[in-house]
């Protein structure tokens, strides 16, 4: 059975061409493509899906990507396209609704959910941009020569893992979440220096536990709801501390002067993870694990 996904009408604000039609009008269409990998230098990709389950993880060795998709025709497109220049890769994958669906009407729709899913090779430096509507997305970055993110999520529940190391320093991960539950795991094998995440309502669930071999800044922002954040026992831990109305919720932290706390352990350990939290209104948990 199809998962469905219903969207009431605030969170369909948030989406960016996210669009619904009655069952009654579904025709479903299977799409699969992929490419070999030839001696590319480098893979940039970028993903817009409007409706659905997303998944994405790393694929087979000799394969730079695999798309495979369901999806309603009568309601959605499937765009797909790719361009190489001087050994460099450019992977554009597109699933919107038609421009002559009417979203001025919508008021609650039952979303019977199609599915995208993505491989991407592990061996090939990556730069991954993605921006999901109403989406259950389950991505497993791990083992990925990933060298940026950027993920925008509309009214999604999305989970990401780092499961394995980044085989690529990541200069920046950027995470901007809607209305939305969302949760990443293993951010210490990222390998990225500055993280940054922001949540509009919702719950941000952020695990910092992996194989830390660098420092680290975050940049942790929610408007309204909730964030979870576990830090490994080993780490040293600064929480530079901005918000209004949001309990706070730190033990094992010593507090500073001017809104800061530090792990007991900041001044021995090898390496550090600054976290600058705000936000409005909620509440804060940080626990180490």
């Amino acid at each position: 059975m199809r998962s469905r996904i219903i969207v009431p009408t605030f969170l369909l604000l948030v989406l960016t061409g996210a669009v619904a039609v009655p069952a009654a009008a579904q025709s479903w269409k299977t799409v699969a493509k992929s490419r070999q990998l030839r001696g590319q230098e480098a893979l940039d990709v970028s993903i817009h899906y409007a409706v659905g389950r997303f998944e994405l993880s790393q694929g087979p060795d000799r394969q730079l990507y695999r798309i495979n998709s369901t999806y309603d025709e009568d309601a959605f497109q499937l765009t797909s396209s790719y361009i190489e220049s001087r050994g460099r890769g450019s992977l554009r994958i597109d699933i919107e609704g038609h421009d002559e669906v009417d979203l001025g009407n919508i008021k609650d729709y039952d979303f019977e959910a199609g599915n995208l899913s993505v491989s991407l090779n592990g061996s090939t430096p990556l730069s991954l941009s993605m921006k999901f509507g109403a989406a259950e997305a389950r991505l497993d970055l791990g083992g990925l020569r990933l060298q940026e993110l950027i993920l925008e999520t509309g009214a999604s529940d999305t989970h990401v893992r780092f499961s394995e190391r980044n085989r690529e320093r990541a200069e920046h991960c950027t995470f901007k979440a809607g209305a939305a539950q969302f949760k990443v795991d293993g951010l210490g094998n990222s390998r990225c220096g500055r993280i940054s995440v922001s949540g509009g309502v919702g719950t941000l669930g952020l695990d910092f536990s992996g194989d830390w071999g660098h420092d680290a800044t975050a940049d942790i922002n929610v408007g309204l709801g909730t964030i979870d954040i576990s830090v490994p026992a080993e780490l040293g831990v600064r929480i530079e501390r901005s918000t209004f109305l949001m309990s706070f919720d730190a033990p094992g932290f010593e507090k500073q002067d001017g809104g800061v706390w530090l792990s007991r352990n900041w001044d021995t350990a090898e390496h550090h993870l600054t976290l600058s939290v705000s936000g409005a209104l909620g509440s804060i948990k940080i626990t180490r694990s």
